[in-house]
């Protein structure tokens, strides 16, 4: 018999894995690797805001030291209650300006004095960024000579202080002239010499300490430390308002130069006439050059000469080379009449070879390795002096240093 049975065809066993499930797993593991990478965008985002508000923050509060140190400069200069007590050296000056500039700037500064006529200035700014302040310090010391008159001291090197006033001799020949006015060395601080060959023709004297080591010292007249009348560094009116100051001769005669102006021109200008003014804190970089003026070459900032030759003739009178910074020479020849001005330091190294007809007056002398030619002229220095007219000596600013936290 036949059979009334339907047979079914059997359904096939479905092997595919659930597909949902695994969309959902990957869709969870990119979203975690974009909330990582969101968080870790986010902290570097928040990071480089912070840092670029710490830099700005750091920038306005120098600038705001920057505005303490100009009004400390400022009444130093104008303000006869601290003029004064400058110049007397009784100076313990503090101003605060709570409010400076802009929203959470403000800034403070002393004036202290070290010396008469000399001071340190420190100068604070800050800047509150909410919870948070940064601060930057300057700190600056100051001198000012005094009146510029006729050179009074019988010396061809003269380191006239008040910060320091020494004279560091070493490994040296110095030879004063014969012919000239009888010179000597004398120092507002110490006299060290070491390794040195020295003939003066006068004196050597110093309000400090003298002390010499291997070395062959000639004078004609008296050594003598702790000496009793004080030595002070003579002014020279070089960039007052003044008409007669050296400032404003030059700039009579187009001879007024700022520091990037003056390193174009000597390119291709080996030769100058009259009264030379280099502005700025820049100063005069001579190198790989021979250069002559007849007259002066002056600097508000350092001259440097390396590798070169620098000639300044009297002729035309004042003459002479005046820098109210530093003088550096390395591996230069030097040949100078008339007066050779410091306003802060010397510093003579390997093979300088100079000769000075006239006089050396720095504020602090360094020297090493050099050969030195001093033939006094105390005429030739006196009208240098004067030749800038009777105004006020100008404010020298050395030694500058910043702090940040």
């Amino acid at each position: 018999m036949k059979s009334n049975k339907t047979i079914q065809a059997q359904k096939p066993i479905n092997h595919q894995t659930n597909k949902p499930g695994y969309i959902l797993v990957f869709t969870l593991v990119i979203m975690a690797i974009m909330m990582v990478m969101i968080y870790y965008s986010s902290t570097i985002l928040f990071a480089e805001t912070g840092i670029a508000r710490n830099q700005k923050a750091a920038s306005v509060s120098l600038n705001l030291a920057e505005a303490g140190l100009q009004e400390a400069m400022w009444r130093i200069q104008n303000d006869t209650t601290t003029k004064d007590a400058f110049v007397a050296g009784s100076a313990n000056i503090n101003i605060t300006h709570p409010q400076a500039l802009l929203t959470g700037g403000s800034y403070q500064f002393n004036i202290l004095s070290t010396a008469p006529a000399a001071a340190t200035i420190t100068a604070t700014g800050f800047d509150q960024f909410g919870a948070r302040q940064a601060q930057r310090k300057i700190s600056l010391n100051v001198i000012q000579t005094a009146t510029a008159g006729a050179y009074s001291y019988d010396a061809a090197l003269l380191v006239g202080g008040p910060n320091s006033g020494n004279a560091y001799i070493h490994n040296m020949n110095i030879t004063y002239g014969t012919g000239f006015d009888p010179g000597g060395i004398v120092s507002a601080g110490s006299i060290d010499i070491g390794n040195a060959n020295i003939n003066v023709t006068k004196d050597i004297l110093a309000n400090g300490s003298i002390s010499t080591h291997n070395s062959n010292v000639s004078y004609s007249g008296t050594e003598q430390a702790n000496y009793p009348t004080a030595f002070t560094m003579p002014g020279i009116d070089v960039s007052s308002d003044n008409p007669n100051s050296y400032k404003s001769q030059a700039i009579g005669h187009n001879q007024y130069y700022t520091s990037a102006a003056f390193a174009n021109l000597i390119k291709t200008k080996t030769t100058f006439n009259g009264i030379v003014y280099v502005a700025g804190s820049g100063g005069v970089t001579i190198k790989n050059k021979n250069l002559t003026f007849n007259g002066a070459l002056i600097s508000e900032g350092t001259i440097t000469i390396t590798n070169a030759s620098l000639y300044v003739y009297h002729n035309p009178e004042p003459s002479g080379l005046i820098t109210l910074g530093n003088l550096s020479v390395t591996n230069a020849t030097l040949n100078i009449e008339g007066l050779v001005y410091i306003g802060v330091q010397s510093a003579v190294s390997t093979n300088a070879n100079i000769t000075v007809t006239g006089a050396i007056l720095a504020h602090d002398f360094s020297g090493n390795n050099a050969n030195l030619q001093l033939n006094f002229k105390k005429d030739w220095v006196s009208e240098t002096l004067t030749g800038g007219g009777s105004g006020s000596t100008p404010i020298i600013k050395f030694q500058h240093w910043e702090e940040e936290y």
